[in-house]
């Protein structure tokens, strides 16, 4: 076992760590916060009732402070309420997974979620909506994690409770209780107090209340969160609870003062001077202000602002009440000036209405001395400290071991290093001859796209199909194969349930994913749910199998170890949508277009011909359909992926690994294919050691 600690992380980099599916979650950090949630009993509705009548109290708060600060503290309190906003339902996002698709909890949790997201459209979900927000009212977009966890004036606290949260979201099998809770509590308060305060519009209001019903929604929110938690323990959803109110009102209260500091023209231009300090200390030694170098001022901004501003506002640099005139934004900024384009625009405008709002009586210098110490800039190295190391595990032991573990959210790191070792040998091997095989064009024709070569596809299965003279096979015959493939079938949509990550889910190519993830599960409806629908379609053949999730399924004693296969390797794979994309994307068109045309007409037939229901092949055979179902929704997902990517280069060796993924469906399986993908993947003796 590892003796390395679990490190316990800034708000800043667990938020940015969480944004990653593919990045081992931590548990440290949320055991550590929960342990300090009330846990007082209580009835959920006398806790929704109290937590919204503090929110209409503290929005009230906001309101006030908001109209004493004007655009400026509206923009900056939508900045610091960017980290929960843009992940508005993402702690859902693990919430359902392959071992448990075809119950009734997860299946309204995924409901709730896909509202969320927005379900069939690209960037419908919540967090894109803010985005709009911000873009109405100037505020730079983030266009990357890193831009958004570096802002500096994004507070640390505003990463807390969203950071936590998200961490959370990724240890479903730990605290789907406390999450479960913490969304019920967010479902109540609808809008938080900050954006509450802030005018929004109607439309946009509706789509950031977590409580409320989306447009096509048949219930609120809040009554379907109300609804999934009846199935957790109610203890646990409880702490949940608790512990997301308790942070709201920790954050709303540093945000609040804080936002009520900076209605003071004092407030952001000490803020851009505290930001700008370290670079600035290089290029001034020779300005004197107040007889001392400006440098030597700079390099001395952890004393605070007030003999700083003093002496600044009663330099030659600037004429109280008179931006214009001021030497400072006349001359030393101008084209010819020697701090030209040192500044943006909106840090001009701070410049300007600091000196416009001159001369003035002191009063905020000690307030924002103390509030400096938690001001984040660029180059701040975060300290972290240490918990207890986590358990390590082992790798499962064959591939019925495999399949339980992997079917969990969850996984210790020897089961990620398994899933990413599998995933890479049968990549190796899918890419073997791979020219050779009836495969994907060579290349990928940008004019197209691939809907002209899906619709030459579907054609050649059906003529397959009609020129066939297959025998039917006998009555155990059908029912052995149709066991064998249960472990693959109760996994349905298992290869993209990566794809349930917010920012994938809601993407230009990965809400078609996502909405056929949807679909498979079907649509939080049980009656249509695939997983359900085989396993009644096994009963009626006279077998009753474990609940898929249970060590009991996978040591069925009438499975064959070769049937946990090809299970294996799309539960590997769905755990790095990042990494595989592209594989996934070419694995989703060929498992999409599998049947069409062909083969679930000639399972229908076999299945018709011994009195066996036929409601599984006959649901994929129009779902799956190339003209609006799972196979178009497939190519259009590769063409959006392809057509959003740079050079040709790019694009080449992208639709390379489609390719590869499209094939990794059937692998080639010789001997031949097998020594190649070791060769391939074999990793050397001293990386070993």
């Amino acid at each position: 076992m590892s003796t390395t600690a679990e490190p316990i992380l800034d708000d800043r980099t667990r938020y940015l760590r969480a944004l990653d599916p593919e990045s081992p979650p931590s548990a440290a950090d949320v055991a550590a916060a929960l342990a300090d949630a009330a846990d007082e009993p209580a009835d959920i509705d006398d806790l929704i009732a109290e937590v919204r009548s503090w929110c209409t109290d503290e929005t009230a708060r906001f309101a006030e402070v908001l109209r004493d600060g004007g655009d400026p503290t509206v923009r900056y309190t939508l900045l610091n309420c960017s980290p929960l906003a843009l992940s508005a339902g993402a702690w859902l996002q693990w919430m359902s997974s392959a071992g448990n698709a075809e119950t009734e909890p997860a299946l309204h949790v995924l409901s709730l979620y896909a509202s969320d997201i927005g379900v069939g459209h690209a960037f419908a979900d919540r967090g894109s909506v803010f985005r709009e927000v911000l873009r109405r009212h100037r505020i730079g977009d983030h266009e990357t994690d890193l831009q958004l966890t570096g802002h500096e004036r994004i507070e640390g606290f505003s990463f807390r409770f969203p950071g936590l949260l998200l961490a959370m979201s990724r240890l479903p099998d730990r605290f789907s209780g406390e999450l479960l809770g913490a969304d019920l509590c967010l479902r109540a308060v609808g809008l938080p107090p900050p954006l509450a305060a802030i005018e929004l519009g109607e439309d946009v209001r509706r789509d950031l209340d977590l409580g409320a019903a989306r447009e096509g929604d048949p219930r609120p929110a809040l009554d379907r969160a109300r609804d999934a938690v009846r199935a957790f323990d109610e203890t646990t959803v409880r702490t949940g609870f608790h512990w997301a109110a308790g942070e709201l009102r920790r954050w709303c209260a540093s945000l609040l003062r804080e936002a009520g500091l900076s209605t003071s023209p004092d407030y952001d231009m000490w803020r851009l001077i505290y930001a700008r300090a370290r670079q600035a200390a290089v290029y001034h030694a020779r300005y004197k202000l107040d007889g001392r170098p400006l440098a030597e001022w700079f390099a001395n901004v952890d004393s605070g602002p007030s003999q700083f501003l003093a002496a600044l506002a009663n330099s030659p640099l600037v004429r109280p009440g008179e931006p214009d005139r001021s030497p400072l934004l006349r001359g030393l900024i101008g084209p010819k000036g020697p701090m030209f384009r040192i500044f943006t625009d909106d840090e001009l405008a701070v410049i300007r209405r600091w000196i416009s709002a001159l001369p003035r009586a002191d009063g905020e210098a000690e307030p924002l001395r103390e509030a400096q110490r938690s001001w984040h800039r660029h180059g701040d190295r975060p300290v972290a400290g240490h918990a207890p190391a986590p358990a390590t595990g082992q790798q499962p032991a064959n591939l019925r071991a495999a399949y339980t573990a992997l079917l969990s959210r969850d996984g210790s790191e020897p089961l990620r290093r398994f899933a990413r070792g599998y995933v890479a040998r049968w990549l190796a091997r899918s890419r073997y001859r791979l020219d050779h095989a009836h495969q994907l064009p060579r290349e990928w024709d940008r004019d197209s796209g691939l809907r002209t070569w899906l619709e030459q596809e579907h054609d050649r299965h059906g003529r397959e199909f009609d020129e066939s003279d297959t025998p039917l096979p006998t009555r155990d015959e059908l029912i052995d194969s149709t066991l064998q493939l249960a472990p693959l079938i109760m996994i349905d949509g298992g290869w993209l349930q990566g794809f349930t990550d917010y920012r994938l889910a809601s993407s230009a190519a990965g809400h078609f994913l996502f909405q056929t993830y949807w679909d498979e599960l079907g649509n939080g409806e049980m009656d249509i749910n695939h997983p359900r629908i085989y396993r009644n379609l096994l009963r009626d053949m006279g077998i009753d199998l474990p609940p898929t999730v249970s060590p009991s399924f996978a040591e069925y004693a009438g499975f064959r170890a070769e049937s946990f296969a090809l299970p294996v390797y799309w539960l590997s794979i769905s755990r790095f949508p990042q990494t595989f994309m592209p594989e996934i994307l070419g694995l989703n068109l060929a498992m999409e277009l599998s049947g069409v045309g062909g083969g679930y007409r000639s399972a229908r037939i076999a299945l018709k011909h011994y009195g066996f229901s036929t409601q599984f092949v006959d649901l994929h055979n129009t779902i799956d359909n190339v003209a609006t179902g799972h196979s178009a929704w497939a190519v259009d997902a590769i063409d959006s992926h392809l057509a959003g990517l740079g050079g040709s280069d790019q694009r080449c060796d992208i639709w390379e690994r489609i390719r590869v993924g499209y094939r990794s469906l059937r692998p080639p399986t010789g001997a031949a294919a097998r020594t190649y993908a070791a060769l391939r993947t074999r990793v050397p003796r001293s990386r070993r050691s």
